[in-house]
């Protein structure tokens, strides 16, 4: 029976990539050709719908409203969060239970009633609505912020580290500086590129809140997507090419935070190896 079954693995893993692999190739053969109707292969290949994507005024505009929403919200997470959880685990080590619990609730609430509530708050109020976005972001991307800074810093032993550079005289700024920052360094990568893909993106909140007045590079697709096809499948192209080299980086900061993380272990298990021998 399990020699049967495992011959089912890999027909059923192949039906998988097949299943995820096929709509990805039709999109890049669909943005690539002129006319595609009558056989199974595109009658023709082109690059013509690259290069109006590439001159087009307002897909640069998209893309770059993107980029600026993505970096706002970044830079605001990174400098509220980073000194708030070094602040927790410092001193109110007994909160982290009770927040990683409650950063959970962005995850139960719909984001239909967010905006919602967000609108019917914040819309006379005369906070401008990017604002309001950049804030409605914020909480959406918390939980993997604080969850991933908070393991990050349980990793290196922030407590430890800090109480040993304080016995050694060096003050709080310069323990932040170089030596909290040189080894969380990797996992805020990590972190970084994760919100900035996702909010890069995000297309509901900012639809909902702000439309048609703050076009992005999701909306500008989906508005392509009613008049040329083609645009919109070389739009998703780009996109996801983005997507891989994001993917990609993410891939070899984890595999090098392994990799230290291993030299580290080898390390002290050499260290306490030759302690007893000292003794000795």
């Amino acid at each position: 029976l399990f020699r049967s079954v495992k011959k089912l693995i890999k027909p059923i893993l192949f039906c998988f990539v097949l299943y995820y692999l096929l709509p990805i190739i039709g999109t890049i053969l669909y943005a690539s050709s002129t006319k595609w109707s009558k056989s199974l292969l595109p009658s023709d290949f082109t690059l013509q719908w690259f290069q109006q994507l590439l001159t087009d005024r307002e897909f640069i505009a998209a893309v770059g409203r993107s980029l600026l929403l993505a970096g706002v919200v970044l830079v605001t997470i990174l400098l509220l969060m980073i000194p708030t959880i070094i602040w927790i685990h410092l001193y109110f080590p007994r909160l982290n239970r009770w927040l990683e619990k409650l950063l959970l609730l962005p995850y139960a609430l719909p984001g239909v009633i967010l905006v919602t509530a967000l609108l019917r708050t914040y819309a006379e109020t005369g906070i401008p609505m990017f604002v309001v976005l950049v804030g409605a972001l914020f909480i959406t991307a918390l939980p993997i912020v604080y969850l991933s800074l908070n393991n990050q810093m349980r990793l290196i032993n922030l407590k430890e580290l800090v109480d040993a550079a304080e016995t050694l005289g060096a003050p709080m700024s310069t323990i932040i500086i170089q030596v909290l920052f040189p080894n969380i360094r990797i996992g805020v990568t990590l972190v970084s590129l994760m919100i900035f893909s996702s909010v890069f993106g995000e297309y509901m909140l900012t639809n909902l809140l702000i439309g048609g007045r703050f076009q992005t590079v999701r909306i500008y697709m989906l508005r392509r997507m009613n008049e040329n096809g083609h645009l919109a499948s070389a739009v998703m192209v780009l996109y996801l090419l983005f997507m891989v080299g994001i993917a990609l980086t993410t891939f070899m900061l984890t595999y090098r935070q392994k990799q230290q993380l291993s030299l580290k272990q080898t390390r002290e298990e050499k260290q306490s190896k030759k302690k007893p021998l000292k003794e000795l």
